[in-house]
């Protein structure tokens, strides 16, 4: 992975670094490309979670945003002194009819305009990083923004692969097997081993034919990597092989990233340094993340849950 450090000391600095917002580079087109593949019941849940991730690069995008619409209105409301004496020398020196007058004066406005445009994204970053230099509240917010992308698309992750999961056995209840049936439970859900309480049946008015996988999602930890693996490798019976893109090292470390970014602010700590495969770490600091890291982070559960949906209709309708 990309962003490692060869000491404590420069990972450090890198705490007073630009977090360059607008180099996230969140891969939607391979996200989109392969909806028309997909079942109506997946295409439905696709559609959701491409809306979500979107959702995530507009907030990424938000800083660069505001500050290109700042900076578009202060164009256009302030002319350059160049412009402001071209001006000066045509309203001293005017055609002789009002019509050639109001096309030329009208025609420079929106020259002008278009001028200034042309550079107003790139302005608009050189702007957002001086802010960023200078203001311990401005690179506070920039991180905050970049860490909450990475939890949320997380969430996602979670979040839809239960749901493609469940969709999949709800629809197809033949995929009951054996290692379903004898995989422990991961809650405290009425649902032990290989028993379902009458209460839960009468849910269902006793026909759960239906709703398997509503029923016995919760035997599987779908809030880590190795559990929602676990879950598709017993509902389709993969080999280790079919289901090896969950073992991806930008997709774990996402997973313990998250987690101390939820339940410890972002400090690190021993349990985290046993898992993170990222160099030169040290407890009790905060983690740092660098853009082209977050890039393949959030790139990586994209991809995964590209394969899933993949997987699942394969599967759901071979």
């Amino acid at each position: 992975m990309n962003g490692v450090y060869t000491d404590v000391s420069s990972y450090k600095k890198k705490q007073n670094e630009i977090l360059e917002l607008e180099n996230i580079n969140i891969d939607l087109e391979s996200l989109k490309d392969f909806s028309d593949e997909l079942d109506s019941n997946l295409k439905e849940i696709h559609l959701r979670y491409y809306d979500s991730i979107e959702q995530i690069l507009t907030l990424l995008s938000s800083p660069l945003i505001f500050m290109s619409f700042a900076m578009g209105k202060v164009k256009e409301d302030h002319l350059s002194i160049k412009k402001a004496v071209e001006l000066g020398f045509f309203m001293n020196n005017p055609p002789e009819k009002p019509k050639d007058a109001a096309k030329h004066l009208v025609d420079f406005f929106q020259e002008s305009i278009k001028t200034a445009n042309e550079t107003v994204v790139e302005d608009s970053i050189k702007e957002s990083n001086k802010l960023y230099e200078n203001s311990a509240e401005i690179r506070k917010c920039f991180k905050n923004i970049g860490r909450n992308a990475i939890v949320n698309t997380w969430t996602l992750f979670e979040t839809y692969s239960k749901e493609i999961w469940v969709n999949s056995f709800n629809g197809n209840p033949n995929y009951i097997n054996s290692a379903i049936i004898n995989t422990k439970n991961n809650s405290n859900s009425p649902i032990l081993d290989k028993n379902i309480p009458l209460n839960l049946l009468s849910k269902y008015g006793f026909d759960v034919s239906n709703h398997l996988g509503e029923i016995l999602a919760v035997k599987y930890d779908f809030t880590g990597c190795n559990g929602i693996k676990k879950s598709f490798k017993d509902l389709f019976s993969l080999s280790n092989a079919e289901i090896e893109f969950m073992d991806n090292e930008s997709l774990n470390q996402m997973e313990i990233i998250r987690h101390i970014l939820i339940h410890n602010s972002g400090v690190i700590d021993n349990k985290y340094l046993s898992r993170s495969k990222r160099n030169n770490e040290e407890a009790g600091i905060q983690i740092e993340l660098q853009i082209d890291e977050m890039n393949e982070m959030i790139n990586a559960s994209i991809n995964a849950i590209i394969n899933l949906f993949k997987l699942a209709n394969a599967k759901n309708n071979c």
